[in-house]
């Protein structure tokens, strides 16, 4: 890399051409953005994660067959770890394994037995749970106070409310097609009852040992994210990109001028786009993880751009004749072998975390490998081709600015 600087590369000259293609890769990235968007990972679009261990060998297809039996439509199974490893990630978009037409069953049981006032609440975010609130007539008085009571709110629910649960239990059961509980849920005067189905976790640990007995170990963990939550975590993780990208361009109109702040943030907005374009294209989760990995790219591609800026500023205040382009096609020649070898270094570092590491760490090393490669190309020729047109705009600018006109009036004593 010493002899780096015999070379000199005349990047500038083909900066037209790569503006071009910069402009349709966006472009494209955009489009696909839009229709048929990202695929969002169970983070930003709800869902549960499930993690299990095994005592003995078993296949990805035979974990997924049981867990589609244990009624858990289109779950993913991915194996972690090296080949020794008996540990599994179960990823689904459902919160629950309750089917809609189960639902609609006890729904109409429930308003044949105790009316039309009868309430069923239900949605995807209260998981295996289900609210059920009986009308005021004639189930109101099994909820009132006993006579001579001191206190109505530190009674406790009579018997009559227990074995309405328990008729209710019995109402439901045959709907439900699985063991359910019911009991009295709030305080005395709602009338409220919480129906509590087989939970997930159940479902899937009964199926398994009951599919592979001792060869399963134990559901380790179980992590359900709401469409709610999901939604509210990809509101903030747009934010907290648009909030970095409004930091950068903060920073460098301070730390530099603003010539080179348009182009600093174009280029980092340039490398997110395109990689979300290429993680659409080839079917990629975009989860946290994958998050992490922008906005680390932003980070990393920053640094590159600002290493070619203060070589830039530093040749522009030596005050030579050297016409701008030439200016920073030397400045990028001079910084090169730096670029080259930070480059590469963090090529191969991720390139080999993407082929022995698993998991999600592969997910990141994946985006990350991507990023590089755009993050060094956009330092070379959006940011710095951003800059050179910014400064001919204002140098332009300034050039058909009319004259200022000095009143003779002014030179007056």
């Amino acid at each position: 890399m010493a002899n780096m600087q015999r070379f000199q590369f005349d990047f500038m000259k083909y900066r037209a051409g790569f503006a071009w293609l910069s402009i349709i890769t966006t472009v494209i990235s955009l489009v696909l953005i839009m229709a048929p968007g990202l695929k969002y990972g169970i983070d930003f679009a709800g869902g549960t994660n499930i993690m299990l261990s095994f005592n003995g060998d078993v296949t990805d297809s035979e974990v997924r067959k049981v867990i589609e039996e244990s009624g858990i439509a289109d779950p993913s199974v991915q194996h972690l770890g090296d080949a020794a490893s008996r540990q599994y990630l179960v990823q689904t978009g459902a919160v629950t394994t309750v089917a809609k037409d189960k639902l609609d069953a006890m729904k109409a049981a429930v308003a044949a037995a105790y009316g039309a006032e009868a309430t069923f609440d239900y949605n995807e975010t209260s998981g295996d749970r289900i609210y059920i609130r009986l009308g005021e007539t004639p189930y109101g008085n099994l909820f009132e106070a006993g006579s001579g009571a001191p206190d109505p709110a530190a009674v406790t629910l009579s018997g009559k409310a227990t074995e309405l649960a328990a008729a209710l239990q019995t109402t439901l059961a045959p709907a439900a097609g699985e063991a359910i509980t019911v009991s009295p849920y709030g305080g005395l005067s709602d009338r409220k009852f919480l129906v509590q189905l087989q939970s997930m976790q159940t479902a899937i640990e009964a199926g398994l040992r009951k599919a592979f007995g001792d060869k399963f170990k134990s559901v380790d963990k179980v992590e359900t994210v709401g469409p709610r939550v999901g939604a509210q975590l990809r509101s903030d993780a747009i934010k907290s990109a648009l909030v970095a990208l409004l930091g950068i361009l903060i920073y460098v109109a301070l730390r530099f001028d603003m010539r080179y702040a348009p182009g600093a943030v174009l280029s980092l907005a340039h490398d997110s786009l395109i990689l979300l374009g290429v993680l659409i294209i080839l079917g990629k989760e975009f989860n946290l993880v994958i998050l992490a990995a922008v906005l680390t790219l932003i980070g990393y591609s920053l640094n590159d751009t600002i290493v070619n800026f203060d070589r830039i500023r530093e040749n522009l205040d030596q005050k030579t004749k050297e016409k701008l382009p030439a200016l920073i096609n030397r400045s990028i020649n001079e910084v090169l072998s730096r670029t080259i070898i930070t480059s590469m270094t963090t090529v191969l570092a991720t390139a080999a975390i993407y082929l022995v590491g698993g998991g999600l760490v592969r997910d990141f090393a994946f985006a990350m490998l991507f990023g590089v490669i755009f993050g060094t190309y956009s330092s070379i020729y959006v940011s710095n081709s951003l800059m050179l047109w910014t400064t001919e705009w204002f140098e332009k600018r300034a050039a058909n600015r009319p004259p200022e006109i000095i009143s003779p009036a002014a030179n007056l004593p």
